[in-house]
C-alpha cells in the first residue's frame, strides 16, 4: 500500500475515530445502550443529515471491510480451542438448519412473489450465511448483474441494522442464557459485524460465543459455492470464486486461539488484546452507520423487502426455537 492510498483513507478513518470515541464515552454513561449502538446511531444520523464529501468514503470502506477481520483475529486471543470446539458442537445443527432452510424458504417465497431468481438466491445466501460478504462471493459464481447485487445487499443491510437494535432487547426480555443468546445471535443475525457487536454489547462471554458460532456459519460459504457451481454446470473456471469463498481471517482467529490455549498469550495480554478488538468493533459499527442511506433503502420496492423480511423471520425464529427447547 503506497503513501497516496494511505492518505486517501485518513479523512474517513479520522471521522470514524471521532464518532467511536464519542460513542464509547456515551456508552459509559448509558451501559444499557452501549458504545456499539451509539456508534451505529451517530453514523446513521451523520450520513443522513449531512452531505459527506466523497473523500471520506475510502477510509469508511476500509474500516468496515478490513478492520472487522483484524478485530476477529484479535478476539481469537480471548478464546481457547476447547471453548471453540464446545461452542461449535452445540451450534452446528442449528447452523445447518438455518443455512439450508433459509435459502430454500427464500427461493420459494421469491418464486411465489415472482421476483428475479438470482435476486432471491442472493437474498437467501445473504440472510442465511453472512450478509454482504456471502452475496459478494456468490455474485461471481452466478454472474449476477451489479444492479441485482446492489438490490440484494440493500435488502439484507436493512434487516441487519434492524436486528442490531432488536436482538439485545429481545434477548434480555426472553432472559436467554449466555450460550443461548450467543448461539441465537451467531446463527441468525446476517452480517458478522452486527453479530460481534450485539454479542459484546451483552457481555464478553456472549460475544465470544456469538463470534465463534458466526465463524463456523461463515465456513458454509465454501460448500455452497461448490454446490451451486456444480448445479449450474458452468463452463468457465471457478478458481477465483473458490479462493474468494474461503474466509482466510478465520485462520488468523484460530492461530491466536492456539497461542492463548498454549499459554503463549497470557491472561493479561489476552485482556489487553480483547480491549483493542472491542474498540475496533465500535469503529466498524460507526463505519456501518456511515454507509446507511435511507433513500436507497426506500427505493427498493415492496417485493424484495417482503422476501427479505420472511427470510429473516424464518432464520431468527428457527434459531430461537432451537436454543429455547434444545439447549
Amino acid at each position: 500500500m503506497n503513501k497516496t492510498s494511505i492518505n486517501k483513507m485518513i479523512p474517513g478513518i479520522l471521522l470514524i475515530l471521532v464518532i467511536s470515541l464519542m460513542a464509547k464515552l456515551l456508552g459509559g454513561f448509558f451501559p444499557s445502550i452501549g458504545g456499539v449502538l451509539f456508534a451505529l446511531l451517530i453514523g446513521i444520523i451523520i450520513r443522513n443529515s449531512v452531505e459527506l464529501n466523497e473523500k471520506y468514503n475510502i477510509g469508511i470502506s476500509t474500516v468496515v471491510k478490513k478492520w472487522l477481520k483484524v478485530a476477529i483475529v484479535l478476539l481469537g486471543a480471548t478464546l481457547s480451542f476447547n471453548s471453540i470446539l464446545d461452542i461449535g458442537a452445540q451450534s452446528i445443527l442449528v447452523i445447518i438448519l438455518v443455512v439450508s432452510g433459509g435459502i430454500a424458504v427464500t427461493l420459494l417465497v421469491g418464486k411465489l412473489m415472482k421476483i428475479d431468481k438470482m435476486l432471491a438466491l442472493l437474498i437467501g445466501v445473504g440472510t442465511s450465511i453472512c450478509g454482504a460478504t456471502a452475496i459478494s462471493v456468490f455474485k461471481g459464481v452466478v454472474q449476477a448483474k451489479e444492479a441485482i447485487v446492489a438490490y440484494a445487499i440493500s435488502t439484507i443491510f436493512f434487516f441487519n441494522i434492524l436486528a442490531t437494535f432488536l436482538y439485545p432487547v429481545l434477548g434480555q426480555w426472553l432472559q436467554l442464557s449466555i450460550i443461548q443468546m450467543g448461539i441465537w445471535a451467531g446463527t441468525s443475525i446476517h452480517d458478522t459485524s452486527s453479530v460481534v457487536a450485539v454479542g459484546y454489547l451483552l457481555g464478553d462471554e456472549v460475544g465470544e460465543v456469538a463470534t465463534t458460532v458466526k465463524l463456523v456459519r461463515t465456513l458454509f460459504i465454501l460448500p455452497l459455492v461448490l454446490a451451486i457451481s456444480f448445479i449450474m454446470v458452468r463452463r468457465n473456471d471457478n478458481t477465483q470464486s473458490l479462493k474468494g469463498a474461503f474466509p482466510v481471517f478465520i485462520l488468523g482467529f484460530l492461530f491466536m486461539s492456539g497461542l492463548y490455549s498454549t499459554g503463549l498469550i497470557t491472561e493479561a495480554v489476552s485482556r489487553y488484546v480483547g480491549s483493542i478488538a472491542k474498540f475496533l468493533i465500535i469503529m466498524v459499527m460507526a463505519g456501518v452507520g456511515l454507509q446507511v442511506r435511507w433513500k436507497n433503502i426506500r427505493s427498493l420496492g415492496l417485493k424484495p423487502f417482503v422476501v427479505g423480511f420472511i427470510a429473516s423471520v424464518f432464520v431468527g425464529v428457527t434459531s430461537l426455537l432451537f436454543v429455547l427447547y434444545l439447549l
